[in-house]
């Protein structure tokens, strides 16, 4: 059978629509692929810069607040929980203190981690620390009132703790007191893998603790004159 010379050319011109028709659609494939990697590098490049939302403890009485701007309550929050933890030996201080102090380095500035080495030193070397256990607790009914975080800037607050701190030596009580301490926070915003919070314990020499008496535990919180 004689294949015309008019069907030969209509196949032709089929194969050339079909070529340039898969010519288009690559095209348009690659002009997506572009589009993506043009938008990933964006998002990347400027969209990186993560914006945190704090939100505080206690949202009973509703919440206004803004972007990277912290709450007085979770500064209070923050500093309890590092604070606690610092004081947390569970069964030897020699052993626990220094451990503790690692395990929170990146909640401490540098100045407050060479503060902390410098009283665990201190403390070795008079044997305080051997076999001794430590354990800190807030006073019940001391908890947290605006009173106690003052607003230094926006990046640096005061916070007051009242605590119960209690210490034994070989199951042997040798403490047990009500202490006032005064702590400072900062935004420490270094990694975020390690510290979320972006807050950091800015503690030196001088903030020593004040006894409490108890006729004081009854009575409103009132800041301390003077500086930390």
């Amino acid at each position: 059978m004689k294949i015309s010379p008019l069907f030969r050319n209509n196949q032709a011109r089929q194969r050339l629509l079909a070529t340039c028709d898969h010519i288009r659609t690559l095209r348009i494939a690659v002009i997506c692929l572009v589009i993506s990697v043009v938008a990933l590098w964006w998002r990347n490049g400027v969209l990186q810069d993560t914006r945190r939302l704090y939100i505080p403890p206690d949202m009973t009485q509703g919440m206004v607040t803004h972007f990277d701007e912290v709450p007085a309550p979770l500064v209070y929050t923050f500093a309890y929980y590092i604070f606690q933890q610092l004081n947390r030996w569970p069964s030897d201080g020699e052993k626990d203190y220094p451990k503790q102090i690692y395990a929170l380095q990146g909640f401490l500035t540098p100045g407050c981690r060479s503060a902390l080495q410098a009283d665990m030193n201190a403390k070795q070397g008079l044997g305080e620390l051997r076999q001794r256990v430590r354990s800190v607790q807030e006073i019940l009914g001391q908890s947290y009132t605006r009173q106690r975080v003052e607003i230094e800037t926006g990046s640096a607050w005061k916070t007051w703790l009242d605590v119960n701190l209690v210490e034994s030596i070989g199951g042997h009580p040798v403490k047990d007191v009500l202490l006032r301490y005064p702590l400072r926070i900062v935004r420490f915003d270094v990694d975020k893998e390690i510290n979320p919070w972006g807050l950091a314990l800015a503690c030196n020499e001088a903030m020593r603790p004040v006894l409490l008496q108890k006729d004081e535990l009854g009575k409103p919180f009132q800041r301390p004159r003077g500086e930390l």
